[in-house]
Formats: C-alpha cells, structure tokens, sequence
C-alpha cells in the first residue's frame, strides 16, 4: 500500500513538472514572439521616423529654395519662421534679424490695421489674399502680394498662419506707367473733343454775348432819354442772366480740360450728368438730337474722380449724337440717359441712342484702341473710356435696343462705404 502511494505521488510530480516544462516553453516561445514583433515594431517605427525625416527634409530644402517668401507667423506677428526667399525681400541678412520678432517692425504703417485684420481672419480659418507695402529692414520700400492660409493641428484648431508672399513692385510701377499713359490720352482726347465741338459751342456762346450787348446798348438808349431806374433794372438782370450763362458754358470747358492730379473723392452722378449736358448741349442743338433724362433723381455717392467720369458720359452722349447723324428727315432724334441703382451696391447709368444701328454688335472690337467707324475718328474714346470706369472699380458695357433701332451702353460704379445719397 505504501508503495502504492509512494509511486502516485511521484506520477505526480512527474505531472507537474512535465506542465511546468510545457508552460515554461509557451512563456518562453511567447516571449520570443513578444521580442520578434517589438523588433519588428521597433525596427518599422525607426523606418518611419527615417521616412519623415528624409520628408522633413525634403520639404525644408523646398521651401528653402522656393523663390517665393513664405512665412509662419503667429497670431499677434511673431514670426516663426521664414525661407531665404523671404529674408532677402525683408533684407534681412540672418534668419535672427527677423524671426522671433513682430512682423509689424516691416509692415508700412498705412497697412498694418489691414494687416491685422488678415491675420485674424486666417486664424478664424479663411484664407485671405492681400496686397501691402512693407518698409524692409535696410529702409526700401516695397509693394508685397501675400496669400495666407490656416496652419492646424491634428484637433483641427489653427496653431500659425503660413504666407506665401511675392514682390510685385515692377507690377505696381507698370500699373502706375499705364495709368500715366491713359491719362495722358485722356487729356488728348478731351482736347479733341473740344475741337470738334469748338464751331457749336462758339455759337452757343455767341447767343449770350449777343443778348449781352443787345441788353447794354438798351440800356444806353434809355439813360439818353432819361428813363427810370426801375426799367434799367429789369434790362440789367438780363445781361445778368446772359453774362452767367456764358461764364457756366466756359467755366465747365476749363473745367473739363483741366490736367490736375486725379483725386478720388465722393461724387454726385447726376451733377456730373447735368455738367456733361450743359458742354454738349450746343452740339446736340446743332445736330438736331433732344437729350433728355429719365431717373435722375437722389442716387447714392460713388468714390472718384470728376472729370475722368465726366468725360466718360460726355464721349458716350457725343457718340450717341453723332450716331444719328445718318437718320433721315423727320425721325425721333433722341437721347436718353437715365440714372438708377443696381445689385448688389452700385449705381448704373444708361445712355441709350436710337441710331440705326444692326441687330448684333462685336462688343469686344468696339472697345478696342484705334477701331473706329467715323471718318475722322481716333479710335480712342471708348477704349479710354472703359479703362476709367474699370479704374474706378466699375464696368462699361454695350447692348443693342434691338428688336428696335439703336444702342445703348451702361456704366456701373459700385456704392463706396460711407457714401451718401446725393441731393
């Protein structure tokens, strides 16, 4: 019985050692398994980190050698970082001399509320395109065009703007130079508008002088013959009269012909359509056509320069006028300009004619420099005329009145803020 007992309780502990081999193996294999895959994981985690470096790199060396500035910047300026690109349009000759300092130190100081206002806008999550002129470390001004976008984290809130920045002061000095130039033409061909009109208005100012001189030697006869005061008087509010509408027809011919600084400021629309009526009027007299205005009432102010506008609607009235010169004996001679307010926030004006005109126009020729119709046409008025409206941020376009006779072309300006109605 004994060793019966004896041989179970070896049995036994043959039982667990032989588990205790068997589970020593598994933890054994497990744990060679474990070590395989965290090499593994090990040995992928290194390649990654290679992978991104070599990336990091890479992008580094891209933005390094981008001919473009771009920037990283913090919400209240601090620049965080910048490619050589940037440095040197900032003349900045380390990296030190800029970042980690405020982006205003080069900002002009006409453009930093500006400024200001586009970086908020990014870290709201915009991105925002702007124009400025900054004042680089080494005191040369320049004109900057910056295209800024979000920087985010994973979490999806902005943590930096970037800004991919370009220099476009040769662009800014061309613009300028064109400018200049359609000035320059401009003033020519308010000199050839007067020229033309120069026989219509010398008889429109030959009416009040004649009516001046009549008056005065009136006025002569009866201080001859010893008449009253009180008939003197009503003879004198004439030449009056006639002595002011003649200095209106040449105060607004100086006016219009005068080569100032353009200067934008706020202006009425209808004022300047009554201006340009009062020039043409001799002219429309004397080709037969009624000018006549149809809502040109209380219109909202529109930013810009007077004369430039002026000579806009004088061209558009006189081509209107001229265009009805083949129209024969007895048919409607007619102008109408009319004054309204458009979608969104701009006021329009159309001049509408009733010259015989086909059914369909090339828009885009009739607009071109040097293309004309009259015989002794420059073939500048209408392209002159366009780039003013578009310098003013507005449109000049064209339309037949088919099925009826005629063109008419439209000028839109937009509502500049602060702007109020004219009255």
């Amino acid at each position: 019985m004994s060793g019966s007992g004896e041989y179970a309780l070896l049995l036994l502990a043959l039982a667990m050692l032989a588990g205790m081999s068997i589970y020593s193996a598994s933890v054994s294999l497990s744990l060679r398994r474990a070590k395989l895959v965290l090499r593994d994981e090990t040995s992928n985690r290194l390649s990654v980190e290679e992978r991104l470096a070599e990336s990091e790199q890479r992008l580094r060396q891209i933005i390094a050698t981008e001919p473009e500035c771009v920037k990283i910047q913090s919400l209240d300026g601090i620049i965080l970082e910048m490619n050589p690109a940037g440095l040197y349009l900032v003349d900045a000759d380390r990296a030190e001399d800029i970042v980690g300092t405020s982006v205003y130190r080069v900002v002009a100081p006409e453009y930093r509320d500006p400024y200001d206002e586009m970086t908020r806008r990014v870290f709201l999550g915009e991105r925002v395109k702007m124009e400025f002129q900054i004042i680089s470390l080494k005191g040369r001004q320049r004109w900057l065009e910056t295209h800024a976008a979000p920087l985010k984290d994973q979490d999806g809130t902005v943590r930096a703007l970037l800004g991919i920045t370009r220099d476009i002061s040769d662009l800014k000095r061309y613009e300028d130079e064109i400018r200049l130039h359609y000035r320059e033409l401009s003033v020519a061909s308010r000199l050839n508008s007067m020229g033309q009109m120069a026989t219509a208005l010398a008889h429109e100012l030959n009416q009040p002088l004649a009516a001046i001189a009549n008056y005065s030697r009136g006025c002569l006869y009866r201080l001859e013959n010893g008449s009253k005061g009180s008939e003197l008087k009503v003879a004198m509010e004439h030449v009056c009269r006639q002595a002011e509408r003649a200095g209106d027809i040449i105060t607004s011919v100086r006016r219009f012909l005068s080569k100032g600084s353009a200067t934008f400021h706020h202006l009425d629309l209808r004022a300047l359509v009554l201006d340009a009526l009062r020039i043409v009027a001799p002219e429309a007299h004397a080709h037969q056509v009624k000018v006549c205005t149809r809502g040109v009432t209380s219109v909202p102010r529109v930013m810009g320069e007077a004369i430039q506008i002026e000579q806009v609607i004088l061209n558009l009235v006189r081509n209107a006028i001229e265009a009805m010169d083949a129209m024969g004996p007895g048919q409607d001679r007619l102008v109408t300009i009319t004054l309204e307010v458009a979608e969104p926030r701009s006021v329009r004006l159309l001049i509408e004619d009733r010259g015989p005109i086909a059914p369909t126009i090339d828009s885009d020729k009739m607009f071109e420099a040097f293309f004309t119709t009259k015989p002794t046409g420059m073939g500048m008025g209408l392209p002159i005329s366009r780039s003013i409206v578009e310098a003013h941020g507005g449109q000049l376009a064209v339309r037949t009145n088919a099925p009826e006779p005629g063109l008419t072309f439209i000028i839109e300006l937009p509502i500049r803020d602060g702007g109020e109605n004219a009255g």
